[in-house]
């Protein structure tokens, strides 16, 4: 996931759970040192592909709808998705 996506997905979030946090420099399991970047909080994957597809006009402004590959992992007492 890029920055400026993750911005929009944490603003968009944030109208019902102000927990959200981004992780610019997250590198996931197999990522192999690889950098990406991660929202963390208390949501699933699900909820955030819901979000995408909801805001789907807005969010193509930002990236083709194509090329998302989310993926999670447990973090903290929450999730992370990236």
């Amino acid at each position: 996931m890029n920055l400026t996506l993750a911005t929009f997905l944490k603003n968009t979030l944030e109208l019902d759970n102000s927990c959200i946090e981004i992780h610019p420099d997250y590198s996931g399991r197999g990522m192999y040192d690889e950098k990406t970047t991660g929202l963390s909080g208390n949501f699933s994957v699900n909820c955030i592909w819901k979000l995408i597809i909801k805001y789907r006009k807005e969010v193509e402004t930002i990236t083709p709808l194509d090329t998302i590959d989310l993926r999670s992992d447990e973090f903290a007492r929450g999730i992370i998705v990236y």
